[in-house]
């Protein structure tokens, strides 16, 4: 599987109105969080934590990811803090075949993250703003958030380059 679908992969689908859930490990550890897309269920046991804290969000180190209940095909997925609940991002999982980030710069950052290629996801936070009558969706392609599936650790790593921009459009 590439591996720009192993952090989708990470979660389920939800329908909209429905509970999402992340892939069950085992036991009932979740935990239900009423968020900006309704009712989620997340499962404790897959969730992601960041040993050194999302900048500018110091205290959150504990996040779900989920499905963005849609009703029609999306691959937007929700970032939830999960202790404190009070907040969340929209993410999209990076496609390394667009080739928008230098393999590189992606195999530097890996390696400063102890990563291994294998169990690396690559997310990028979704800005959506509103121009007028219509929406610009852009994505932060300066520090994007690297996962590591097998330890089910996060970081969003800020590229040492200016070559990527803040606010990427799609």
């Amino acid at each position: 599987m590439p591996r720009e679908h192993t952090a989708a992969k990470m979660a389920a689908p939800a329908a909209p109105g429905a509970i999402a859930s992340a892939p069950q490990s085992g036991g009932s550890n979740t935990k239900t969080i009423d968020t900006r897309f309704g009712k989620i269920e997340f499962d404790l046991n897959q969730a992601l934590t960041f040993p050194k804290a999302i900048p500018g969000f110091v205290g959150y180190d504990t996040f779900g990811l989920a499905m963005v209940p849609s009703e029609t095909q999306s691959s937007f997925m929700l970032l939830q803090a999960l202790e404190p609940t009070d907040l969340s991002f929209i993410v999209l999982p990076y496609d390394a075949a667009a080739n928008l980030i230098e393999l590189k710069d992606v195999e530097a950052a890996q390696q400063a993250l102890s990563i291994a290629p294998a169990d690396c996801a690559i997310m990028l936070i979704a800005t959506f703003r509103k121009l007028g009558s219509s929406f610009e969706t852009s994505v932060n392609m300066r520090a994007p958030i690297f996962i590591d599936t097998n330890k089910r650790q996060a970081w969003q790593y800020i590229m040492p380059n200016d070559r990527y921009d803040v606010r990427h459009k799609l």
